[in-house]
């Protein structure tokens, strides 16, 4: 199974999380609500390899699982969620809608995603990235703003959002803008605030800073293992009687 861990760095329905479950506050339509620290990403994983991967994910005591319209494995995510056995409240299900949508097409999509995954509800719906004009932009928020509030989505947010693009949807938004989800893993504390999407900007102004790839997953081999068994990694590991990747994790809870 793909291992693409989700790390977040630092009201509504309960989410009903095992209370052991490592998370973190985030602002919720209804006010704040526990985000899971952990997840299981689906990317690049097609029906029959997600609702295996998602069925195993539970198994060994996932509980936040990963998706995205552009990953076009909705319906096996929402058939291992139906066959986990687990209550909708113990999921916590995170989706992504494209970015560059028309009005009719978004409410297509938001529609569309629920029936796939089979749920009623998801915990935490995002736009994947910022498509289009500004007004259109405007018009992409706002759809997803009225789909939350119509007890569809438990928490709203964004990906890929550059400073410039969260100022934005500050200027017209009357739902909290719970997170920003951008890749981030070892080897990129030092780069530039552009590069970053401006964690400090998005931290300053209560929006979390979610990692995805924090084993570095859209590397290509041999360096998608570099946070893994990399010389960096496992060196540190030797000394403190961990693996790399328990050193790659780590340092990304840590930021």
């Amino acid at each position: 199974m793909r291992f693409l861990s989700l790390m977040f760095l630092s009201g509504g329905a309960k989410a009903g999380l095992p209370e052991s479950y490592p998370s973190v506050s985030v602002k919720g339509v209804g006010g704040r609500m526990r985000f899971p620290l952990i997840g299981m990403g689906t990317w690049l994983y097609n029906e029959t390899v997600a609702e295996a991967a998602v069925a195993l994910a539970f198994k060994v005591g996932y509980r936040h699982i990963d998706t995205a319209v552009a990953y076009d494995n909705h319906k096996g995510v929402g058939a291992a969620i139906a066959a986990s056995g687990l209550a909708r409240e113990e999921i916590f299900v995170t989706t992504k809608l494209p970015g560059e949508l028309n009005a009719s097409a978004t409410e297509d999509a938001l529609r569309s995603s629920l029936v796939d995954l089979r749920l009623d509800y998801v915990d935490m719906m995002l736009i994947h990235w910022p498509g289009g004009s500004p007004e259109e932009r405007k018009m992409q928020w706002l759809a997803l703003e009225s789909f939350a509030k119509a007890g569809k989505a438990r928490a709203i947010g964004v990906s890929h959002y550059c400073r410039h693009h969260l100022e934005e949807v500050f200027s017209y938004s009357t739902l909290p803008v719970a997170l920003n989800q951008n890749q981030y893993h070892v080897g990129m504390g030092g780069d530039t605030q552009p590069r970053l999407h401006d964690k400090a900007f998005d931290e300053a102004h209560g929006v979390l800073y979610m990692s995805y790839s924090t084993l570095c997953g859209p590397c290509d081999p041999p360096h998608n293992m570099e946070l893994i068994t990399g010389e960096l990694v496992s060196s540190i590991g030797a000394a403190h009687n961990k693996t790399g990747a328990q050193v790659a994790l780590r340092w990304v809870v840590q930021q």
